[in-house]
């Protein structure tokens, strides 16, 4: 980014989540890949509850969730894929199971409502400039699915990434925090956002049978990671299913400029 177009208080910020960054990254020396409350109130990381009920006060700020009428449910017949549920699986595929139902799924919504594409675009997850977004070792993560709104006209992204560890409300996981401070950073270099001080990330964490989705940004002082508590896909889920492609198909809301941050 020319730094000189650039205000010195939002430099100051993607110094400070840079920073972030590198520390997290570093707890590989300890071969740390959870992060429980003592670590993350260290690294000035702030979890709270999150909900996918649109009416919630605990709603996504800065997303909305797509609610057409009489939108499909996600059963095998529409979706034309069968749910693999195989006791024969083993952890590591369990994400990759819930990602490919859930990506037919999608792809079967956009061609019945193409108007999504008015507001989103997507590349090749390697096309993105935000680092590295894979672990190749156990416990491994990576992401599987990026979205961005068109024209690059609003900061907002949304992602889809797996982890073979399961979730838990008391703690977040290493790759979870590593991707959405490195898909932030990714996008304030843009010179595109230079007015715009946060960067919204709606991540949709497949942990092993028990995803969740997390609302995260950097306010300035703290990474707010706003979480679901994790969903049962065990089984064929068919409630979580349209609830996780709801909100990955709504549209970004919310203030991103310097009003929104703490000073």
């Amino acid at each position: 980014m020319n730094r000189a177009t650039e205000p010195r208080d939002r430099y100051n910020l993607r110094k400070a989540l840079a920073l972030m960054e590198r520390e997290i990254k570093l707890l590989i020396e300890t071969d740390t890949h959870v992060l429980d409350q003592g670590i993350m109130k260290r690294y000035k990381v702030r979890a709270l509850p999150l909900s996918l009920h649109a009416q919630d006060a605990r709603a996504p700020k800065f997303f909305t969730p797509f609610e057409p009428e009489n939108m499909p449910e996600p059963t095998a017949e529409y979706v034309d894929h069968e749910y693999n549920t195989s006791s024969t699986l083993s952890p590591g595929e369990w994400g990759w199971t819930i990602y490919l139902y859930l990506d037919a799924y999608i792809h079967e919504l956009l061609v019945k409502y193409p108007e999504v594409w008015r507001m989103w675009s997507c590349k090749q997850v390697g096309d993105y400039d935000f680092g590295d977004l894979y672990r190749t070792f156990d416990p491994k993560f990576g992401s599987l699915a990026i979205w961005h709104v068109l024209e690059s006209s609003r900061p907002h992204i949304k992602c889809i990434m797996h982890n073979n560890l399961d979730s838990d409300d008391n703690y977040l996981l290493r790759g979870e925090v590593l991707t959405v401070i490195r898909i932030m950073l990714g996008q304030l270099k843009q010179k595109i956002f230079v007015n715009d001080m946060i960067a919204p990330v709606l991540l949709f964490s497949l942990n092993r049978r028990r995803p969740r989705v997390i609302e995260a940004y950097f306010d300035g002082q703290e990474l707010v990671v706003r979480r679901t508590e994790p969903y049962d896909f065990q089984y064929l889920n068919t409630e979580g299913f349209k609830k996780f492609a709801q909100w990955f198909l709504g549209e970004p809301i919310g203030d991103t400029s310097k009003r929104a941050v703490r000073t």
